[in-house]
Order: structure tokens, then C-alpha cells, then sequence
């Protein structure tokens, strides 16, 4: 049996229990270090160009300029004067409503170009918006402000890279796969179950996730659960779903042979409106008809049969948008930094644009770096190799942790990191190692000694 909520809260208070606000919406912006920032609520269809351009607008005209994707594949405007997210969410309720999925907790994604998707027949659209209705009527109402059930409806995209507390992977309109806090190749799947008790199911779950406290989210249930008491309790056998593609961290090559799409990646998640104003019009140009955001900060074009695709490739490169799977900026991740945000100590998108000009000279795909402006860790929480993290004094270096974990203060500031990183990987290769260096070589290497030759890289010679 599952605790009680006052017996689990009386055992212990987890750092999970502590404050932690609801996402930002047109209705609630957050404020930053830059202004105000209202996020969009989930497309449900793509946008096309005339919507795409009515958003650059809104993003010069009520905001700083700055438009961005989020990781879960959310649209959001930052630089908002105090007060102007009003006139703003009426500016776009008007004109972009007709492609807003409506919002409420858990968030309950399904994919917007399910309707164009050749690969999902009409029942398996129709179970997937039954069952996102379904637990949104049903579900409780203290659930902590982020909980997200994703439903993975299959086809060529789909969302089984988006990390859910409940992640539902559809099987046709038969039934479905049951994970429980991840994506398609990190959730720890609880089984098959047919469609009719599909959403009875996920809202079992989200209950007894309620029941661990206002903060609980999906992993807090495996934590104090067995999976095989869940598959109990909701008549499944433990199993996985097939393997699955739509697992891409780059551009998915593959979906232009599966109909007239074009994949790219924004970097870093944030482009200037104007950027994007220029692309959609020469996109627009040579073919495009819509485009819709998508987990991993991915922007996919959809395009007529004959569209110049190559011409749309060019015109997203000179926009500065990844177009090729081999990217470095692929390799790392950074949050919004210094000075967008308030709590940032490091800049981290410009860092970031500096080190991946070098960076896959160093160290191969395997290496991931993320640059957080400050502890809180709020583009990612996954380990990576190096995490470097905004300190009062400096630079600090979280070797194969997250910006949680204690930094070692490797810098003084950000122009010194490229030195530094070169310095690692030209030490390293003149003692026999190949480069790029693989993840493998520095996790042998070390940590000690991977602080000790950054710091000498970049010019810090003090303790850590």
C-alpha cells in the first residue's frame, strides 16, 4: 500500500517539497532579469506563415524581441513590459486561438501534427484527444504545478522524446503502453493496456502521485512504489513498447522521406523575431505552408510536394538555425543566463555560441555540456559531462552531474573557458589520446585532474 500523506510527510521533506511556481502563460507571465515572460499555451495544429509572423510581431512589438522553444516544445516571448502580457494575450488570443490546445494541470501534450501525420490513422487522433480531455476533467486538483502526461500517438515525429511523469505510447487504437517518469527510452514502463482503460489508468496513477504531496511528481512514485504493486493494482504485466523512432536531439533527416517536412533545431531554443520574421517569408518563398514547435527546442516545416527544400535548408542556415545532425551547439545546452534572468551569474548563450565553434574539434557526441547561470538547474536537471554553473567568484565545474551537485571553481570568468577547454583536450592528446575525446577517456581521466588542467587552461590558479 501506498503512505498515507501525512505519514510521508512526516517521514521526510524532500527537497521536492519545497516552493516551486507554476509554469508562465499569457494569463500569468513570470518575471526575469529582462522583463516579463508570458509562454504560449501547446499548439493542438502547426502554425502557418501568416501566424508565425503575427508572433514575431507581438514579440517586437510588446516584448524585447526575443522568441523562444522550450525543451517540452512550448512558444514563449520574453522582454514584456510590467502589465503588457494583458494586451498581449488579447493580440494573440485573437488571432492564434484557433491553434491552442487549452491548459490546465497535469499538462497533457499531444503531438500538433498528429492531422497531417500519414502514419496515424484517424481512430488513433481521435483516442489520443479522448484521452487528453479525459484526464483533464478527471485528474486531481493539487497536482504540482509542472506534471505532464504525454501521449505519443506514433508516426514519424510523435512525442517519444518528451519526458512525461506519465508517458502513454499509443498502439493504434487498440490500447497503449503505461510509463511512468521519462520518455520513450527513459520511462520505466508499466505494460499494455487496452484503450478502454487507458484513462482510468493514468488517472489511478496521477492519484496516488497526489497522494505523496503537493510537490510529487512521477519519479517520487517509483521511489516509494514497486512497479510490480502499480502493474498490480492496474491489471498489467510488466513490459516495454516496441522501439521507437522520434528519439533525434539533431534535425531528423528521415522526415523528408516520410512526406514533405523539414526538421531543424533552434539553438540553444531562442531566435530574434526578426530572424525568424526573414526566414518564414524566404521559407514561405520556396514552398513552406506551416511550422510547429517541437520537443527538444525542434521547429518542423511543413512543405509543398515540390517544394525547394534545399533552399529552405539554406535560407534556415543563414538564419542561424541548426540544420545538420552533426552541430555542435547539438552538444550543449544552456539556459537563459545573465542577463535575461535575474538569478543568472554567467552569460551563457553567447559562451555557449563561442565554445561550439571548437568544441566538436575536442570532444566527440558523446561529451555534453550545460551552461547554467546559476544552481537552480532550469534548462535541464540531466547529468551531463562538464556543467559549468555561474558562481559570485567565477566559473564552476560539475563534472558528470547536474547544476545541483558542488561545483569546483575552475575560471574567473567565461573568456577564459575556451582556453581552458583547450588546454584539456591538447594535454590530453599529447599523452596518446585520440581527439575528439570521448566521454569514456575523461570519465578515466578524472575528475581531479580534469580541474586541475582547466584551471591552468584558464588562467585560475587558486583551490577550489
Amino acid at each position: 500500500m501506498l503512505p498515507e500523506p501525512h505519514d510521508f510527510n512526516q517521514r521526510r521533506l524532500p527537497a521536492w517539497q519545497g516552493p516551486r511556481g507554476a509554469c508562465p502563460s499569457l494569463a500569468a507571465p513570470m518575471e526575469t532579469g529582462d522583463g516579463w515572460l508570458a509562454r504560449l499555451p501547446p499548439l493542438i495544429t502547426p502554425l502557418e506563415g501568416d501566424d508565425v509572423i503575427t508572433l514575431c510581431e507581438a514579440a517586437e512589438r510588446f516584448g524585447n524581441g526575443l522568441i523562444e522553444v522550450t525543451r517540452r516544445g512550448n512558444l514563449q516571448l520574453r522582454g514584456l513590459a510590467e502589465g503588457a502580457h494583458r494586451e498581449l494575450a488579447d493580440y494573440l488570443t485573437r488571432r492564434l486561438s484557433r491553434h491552442w490546445l487549452e491548459s490546465g494541470v497535469p499538462a497533457v501534450s499531444i503531438d500538433p501534427l498528429m492531422d497531417v501525420d500519414e502514419a496515424i490513422d484517424a481512430p488513433t487522433r481521435l483516442l489520443a484527444r479522448r484521452l487528453r480531455s479525459q484526464i483533464l476533467t478527471g485528474a486531481p486538483s493539487r497536482l504540482a504545478p509542472k506534471c505532464a502526461v504525454v501521449i505519443d500517438a506514433g508516426g514519424w515525429a510523435g512525442l517519444a522524446g518528451l519526458t512525461g511523469d506519465i508517458h502513454l505510447r499509443l498502439d493504434g487504437d487498440r490500447g497503449g503502453w503505461i510509463g511512468v517518469a521519462g520518455n520513450h527510452g527513459s520511462a520505466t514502463w508499466l505494460g499494455w493496456m487496452v484503450a478502454s482503460k487507458l484513462s482510468s489508468a493514468v488517472l489511478g496513477l496521477l492519484s496516488e502521485i497526489d497522494m505523496l504531496g503537493p510537490r510529487a511528481r512521477g519519479q517520487h512514485l517509483l521511489a516509494h512504489v514497486s512497479i510490480y504493486t502499480l502493474c498490480d493494482v492496474l491489471g498489467c504485466r510488466p513490459g516495454a513498447p516496441p522501439p521507437r523512432s522520434g528519439l533525434y536531439r539533431g534535425p531528423d533527416a528521415g522526415a523528408r522521406r516520410q512526406r514533405d517536412v523539414l526538421d531543424v533545431v533552434w539553438p540553444f531554443g531562442q531566435m530574434q523575431a526578426l530572424a525568424l520574421l526573414r526566414f518564414t517569408r524566404e521559407a514561405l518563398r520556396c514552398g513552406a505552408l506551416a511550422f510547429a514547435a517541437a520537443p527538444g527546442r525542434h521547429w518542423r516545416i511543413l512543405c509543398r510536394e515540390h517544394a525547394d527544400i534545399e533552399a529552405i535548408i539554406r535560407a534556415a542556415r543563414q538564419a542561424g538555425l541548426i540544420v545538420a545532425d552533426d552541430d555542435a551547439r547539438l552538444a550543449i545546452m544552456a539556459c537563459t543566463g545573465a542577463p535575461g534572468c535575474a538569478s543568472a551569474l554567467m552569460v551563457t548563450h553567447d559562451t555557449a555560441r563561442t565554445l561550439s565553434t571548437d568544441w566538436s574539434r575536442w570532444f566527440d557526441d558523446s561529451v555534453r555540456l550545460h551552461l547554467s547561470g546559476c544552481a537552480k538547474g532550469c534548462a535541464s536537471l540531466d547529468v551531463c559531462t562538464f556543467t559549468l554553473v555561474g558562481m559570485a567568484r567565477g566559473i564552476g565545474l560539475v563534472f558528470q552531474g547536474n547544476p545541483r551537485g558542488v561545483p569546483r571553481l575552475i575560471a574567473d570568468d567565461t573568456a577564459a573557458l575556451g582556453a581552458a577547454f583547450e588546454h584539456l583536450a591538447h594535454t590530453l592528446a599529447r599523452e596518446g589520446h585520440a581527439l575528439p575525446l570521448e566521454a569514456g577517456i575523461l570519465a578515466r581521466v578524472g575528475e581531479e585532474r580534469i580541474v586541475a588542467l582547466l584551471r591552468v587552461g584558464s588562467g585560475h590558479g587558486a583551490g577550489g
